[in-house]
């Protein structure tokens, strides 16, 4: 892969663990985000802020390869989502159109991570990449605006939409059961999650497909292979804590997620493979190393 350059848009944990992933499959690769010294000394940075347009020169400086955005807005509110995740991503696919059309250059693919929250089914109901997303929250709303720009990118580009990303410790759900809360019996809320390093896998996978030249669909529901009642999961973290489940309090449901069964068929129909293909491979490792 020498000479391919990898840019990485918002380079937090999920960034930085999917370059190392790429950088060790030959990729050059160069993070991106407003503070670049956080980033490992194995990853050369660029400072930019995605809000501010000027600051996004320097991006016409190099000829990526690909360019993959994993945001993180500053705040659960419209106003940031719409700063970040619509107004952001499209600063940064004009500079890259803008960019390669100055010196006669193919844009870059481009891999957008956005969320399963663009679906407004509520109802339990099975989704995939071809059902309606008509989404009611401000979140969804501006996941499914960002999406829309990057159908109208000149380029490739794939959103991959994730649900739960877990495995990095415990989680909020664990938290809430030591608290002495579980979610109720009724009614029943399905939850989709994925692991995080399944997660760094699907990137990588994207791009993978697209050094071969195979074809790749504008969008991927990047979730484990169990859609999975909430109660179940946490009766099951439960027990892994030591907890009994009689003792613990019913407490309101969360409704960040809805209620739906993502299916990740499309995904594996690519040939890829989940490491963690539901939510016990995932939490069993880290309880095995306490």
């Amino acid at each position: 892969m020498s000479g391919k350059k990898i840019l990485m848009i918002g380079c937090g944990d999920l960034g930085i663990a999917t370059a190392k992933r790429l950088q060790a499959s030959g990729y050059e690769v160069v993070g991106a985000r407003r503070s670049i010294d956080k980033l490992p000394a194995s990853l050369p940075g660029i400072a930019i802020d995605i809000t501010r347009p000027e600051t996004l020169t320097a991006l016409a400086q190099h000829n990526w390869y690909a360019v993959i955005v994993t945001l993180t807005a500053d705040s659960f509110n419209h106003e940031a989502y719409q700063a970040t995740y619509v107004d952001g991503l499209n600063n940064v696919l004009n500079c890259l159109e803008t960019s390669a059309s100055a010196v006669s250059q193919a844009t870059p693919l481009v891999i957008f991570s956005s969320s399963t929250s663009i679906y407004h089914q509520n109802n339990g109901a099975m989704v995939d990449e071809s059902s309606e997303t008509l989404p009611t929250s401000f979140s969804g709303q501006a996941m499914l605006v960002a999406e829309q720009q990057l159908a109208d990118y000149s380029g490739v580009s794939c959103a991959l939409r994730f649900g739960g990303i877990y495995g990095r410790g415990l989680g909020r759900l664990a938290q809430r059961l030591t608290e002495g809360f579980i979610c109720p019996s009724e009614p029943v809320l399905y939850s989709n999650r994925i692991h995080f390093e399944d997660c760094c896998r699907a990137i990588v996978h994207v791009v993978d497909l697209y050094q071969q030249q195979v074809a790749i669909a504008p969008c991927y529901l990047g979730v484990d292979s169990k859609p999975t009642l909430l109660r179940e999961v946490m009766e099951w973290l439960a027990v892994k804590q030591g907890l009994n489940v009689d003792d613990l309090q019913d407490s309101e449901a969360p409704i960040r997620g809805g209620n739906k069964q993502c299916n990740n068929a499309a995904l594996l129909k690519t040939g890829f493979e989940l490491q963690y293909p539901d939510y016990r491979a995932g939490f069993a490792p880290i309880f095995d190393k306490k």
